[in-house]
């Protein structure tokens, strides 16, 4: 069953891309949005003070690790379904999708690019929040900061790509149980995880909001190029028993 036909894939595009032009005029018109929401979480004498939160923390390592296994895993998934050849039970476009959407989205654009150029100041570093660096709007390239900034979120957009990638992979072959395990376990500690950059005063709620948009539309871009809509059902759990056990 195909998930998208290609009219409903070209009007999500067109979707997303409305909703980071929205939220771009949004911000940009009115960027104390973001002081307003990471004030709800900041004290004038503790400043931020979940961000040494031991429970915040243990869920932030859980997290980054779960992040780095599915990165590296898919990476040598792809190389496997890559050695077995036409032999394979899981198609190569399945690999190549997750791959490509984790590589060119949190790992290109997101680290290799934005946070390394863009500039702009963490929460806990502008002078609203005691800082001494000056607060600027999501969408505006700035000096204030040099090197691994605020805008976009590098977790949050992992996280996004992650749930967003999996989903789409895996969804149409998931038991009833492991979906209910996604919708009411996985899928809310990954809200969490994002929601945790900002309650930690280490992002505005606009670097979570860009990040986990810009990389959906990368996903979706990759979605048709890869065309998954063919491919949502090969990652079965007895396909990729079957390629595994290949020598």
């Amino acid at each position: 069953m195909h998930l998208f036909t290609t009219a409903s894939w070209l009007k999500t595009g067109w979707w997303l891309i409305g909703l980071i032009g929205v939220f771009s005029l949004l911000f940009l018109t009115i960027p104390q949005i973001d002081l307003w929401f990471s004030a709800l979480f900041f004290e004038q004498v503790d400043g931020f003070a979940h961000g040494p939160d031991a429970i915040f923390g243990v869920v932030r390592n859980i997290l980054m690790y779960g992040l780095m296994l599915v990165a590296l895993g898919t990476i040598l998934l792809l190389l496997r379904n890559l050695a077995i050849g036409k032999r394979r039970a899981v198609s190569l476009n399945v690999w190549g999708f997750m791959v490509a959407s984790i590589m060119v989205g949190p790992l290109g654009l997101v680290n290799g690019i934005l946070k390394t150029y863009w500039g702009r100041a963490r929460p806990f570093k502008v002078e609203y929040f005691g800082g001494d660096k000056i607060f600027t709007p999501p969408m505006v390239m700035t000096d204030q900061c040099d090197v691994n900034c605020s805008f976009v979120s590098g977790e949050g957009s992992a996280i996004s790509t992650a749930l967003i990638v999996l989903g789409i992979a895996l969804w149409a072959n998931m038991t009833a149980t492991w979906r209910a395990i996604s919708m009411y376990f996985l899928l809310p500690l990954g809200l969490f995880g994002i929601a945790l950059r900002i309650i930690t005063g280490q992002h505005f709620l606009s670097d979570t909001v860009f990040g986990a948009l810009y990389c959906a539309l990368i996903i979706w871009f990759f979605y048709g190029f890869f065309k998954m809509s063919d491919h949502l059902n090969d990652l079965t759990w007895s396909n990729f028993k079957k390629d595994m056990s290949k020598a």
